[in-house]
């Protein structure tokens, strides 16, 4: 599955900052002894008003069990992140959080005409099946061993850990995994996931949130590595987007154009790495806010 990728959250950005949230949040719900409160019930809106829950239970856990594996599954699934690129991830989660918040709401008001379904569990179950669909699609197996008739790959444990997460709760957890299974499913079908945070999110995230993310001593080992790596002749450069070079120089107004476009050639046109290229080099003599 991730053989041949970086170790770490390497070229993982968003999964970097997703896990310490998730992790954090749960933490600290069981150290303020609130856990036992977070399921989500349609009286916290109706009744009490509560309707900031739809913002927070998304977040947080409710045991210590589900906390562990399912921080482990957004680290193993790191590898989506890296094949979509971080932009896309990013817009990924964000429309998976909204479209699921939505459709587990629409669930308990249904639900509780039947008293089938009481409450909805707390944390980023629907999030992580969403990223799980985009998983199954996207992601080959590196291995597969038969084991008792059975065909057993480096995905399996990926599987079977959601699965642990699916029945954990009864109905209370089988809700929210099955309506990320159908935003991720939507997702994939439909042009959605053409959308992006709009360019000045993109700006502030890449200036203020992604150089706290980016392990400094590997940026600087990459853009060495770079900067010695001779061109190769027989292979001519790829074409570079003249969108992407305007999006890059919204970003870093005081790089020229030649300076991203360098950036986007040694990243092969990856916005995240040509980020990075460019926080850790100098702007070239006489390219604050040059056009050229």
């Amino acid at each position: 599955m991730d053989a041949d990728e970086p170790s770490g959250f390497q070229n993982a950005p968003v999964t970097k900052l997703l896990v310490p949230i998730v992790g954090g949040c749960s933490a600290l719900a069981a150290v303020l002894n609130v856990k036992p409160h977070m399921a989500t019930q349609l009286s916290h809106f109706t009744s009490q008003g509560q309707f900031w829950r739809l913002l927070t239970s998304p977040w947080a856990f409710g045991s210590i069990g589900s906390t562990v594996v399912g921080t482990w599954l957004i680290y193993k699934m790191k590898i989506v992140e890296r094949r979509y690129g971080s932009s896309k991830y990013a817009a990924l989660i964000f429309i998976s959080f909204v479209a699921s918040t939505l459709l587990e709401t629409g669930a308990l008001i249904a639900g509780s005409q039947i008293e089938y379904i009481k409450s909805i569990a707390s944390g980023p179950y629907a999030i992580l099946f969403s990223i799980l669909y985009q998983f199954q699609k996207i992601v080959p197996a590196s291995y597969q061993v038969n084991m008792l008739g059975l065909n057993i790959t480096d995905k399996t444990y990926v599987f079977l850990a959601s699965m642990q997460l699916l029945l954990s709760g009864s109905s209370a957890t089988i809700v929210p995994c099955l309506c990320g299974l159908v935003v991720g499913s939507v997702y994939d079908s439909t042009g959605i996931k053409k959308w992006r945070f709009p360019r000045w999110v993109q700006s502030i995230a890449n200036k203020y949130i992604l150089p706290a993310l980016v392990n400094k001593r590997v940026k600087r080992r990459r853009v060495r590595e770079v900067n010695r790596r001779e061109p190769v002749r027989s292979a001519p450069s790829p074409p570079i987007d003249e969108q992407d070079i305007d999006t890059m120089f919204a970003m870093f107004p005081n790089y020229s154009r030649q300076d991203i476009k360098t950036a986007l050639i040694r990243s092969k046109s990856n916005l995240n790495r040509a980020a990075e290229i460019l926080l850790t080099t100098e702007p070239s003599v006489g390219s604050s806010g040059s056009n050229q």
